[in-house]
C-alpha cells in the first residue's frame, strides 16, 4: 500500500466525479427551465412550504431560515439571474463533463478555467449568502478542478514523454 491513490483510482475518480458534475448540470437546466415555467411567486410559495415543516419541528433550523429569507427576498431581477445561471452553468458543465469523458484533450484547459471561475464565483456569493449548500457546491468543485488537472497533467506528461 506504498500509494493510496494510485492511477487507477484516480482515473475511476476523475470518471465518477465528472459524471457527478454532468448530472449537477442536467439537474441545472432543469431547475432553470421549471423555475422559468413556474413563475416567481410559485417558486417562493415552494421554497416557504418545503421548509415549514421542518421549522415547526426547530424554530432555530439554520439551514430552514436561510431558505425562508431567500424566498421572502427573492427580487425579480435576482428570479431572472437565477434562472439564466442555472441554464447556462448546466450547459457548460455537462459540455465539458462530455468532452473530458472523451478525453478531449483540449477540455482539460477549458474546463480547468470553466470550473475554476464558477468556483471564484460561488465563494464570492457563499459571503453574500453564507450558504451551507453553497459552500458545498464549492467544495465539490475545489475537489472536480484537483482530478481535472491530476488527469490533465497525466497526459500532459505522456505527450512530453512521447513527444
Amino acid at each position: 500500500m506504498k500509494y493510496i491513490l494510485n492511477r487507477k483510482t484516480i482515473d475511476k475518480i476523475f470518471e465518477v466525479g465528472v459524471v457527478i458534475k454532468s448530472f449537477f448540470g442536467f439537474f441545472e437546466i432543469l431547475t432553470g427551465i421549471v423555475f422559468a415555467i413556474s413563475g416567481k411567486a410559485i417558486v417562493s410559495n415552494l421554497l416557504l412550504w418545503l421548509t415549514q415543516q421542518e421549522v415547526s419541528e426547530d424554530p432555530h433550523d439554520s439551514i430552514a431560515n436561510y431558505i425562508i429569507s431567500v424566498a421572502n427576498n427573492y427580487s425579480e431581477g435576482s428570479y431572472i439571474f437565477s434562472i439564466l445561471y442555472l441554464i447556462f452553468h448546466g450547459f457548460v458543465n455537462i459540455f465539458l463533463a462530455i468532452a473530458l469523458l472523451k478525453n478531449k484533450i483540449w477540455a482539460y484547459p477549458w474546463a480547468l478555467s470553466g470550473f475554476s471561475i464558477f468556483t471564484i464565483y460561488q465563494i464570492y456569493r457563499y459571503f453574500h449568502t453564507y450558504s451551507p449548500v453553497l459552500l458545498l457546491l464549492t467544495f465539490f468543485d475545489i475537489f472536480i478542478i484537483t482530478i481535472v488537472w491530476l488527469e490533465y497533467r497525466k497526459y500532459y506528461n505522456k505527450k512530453k514523454i512521447l513527444g
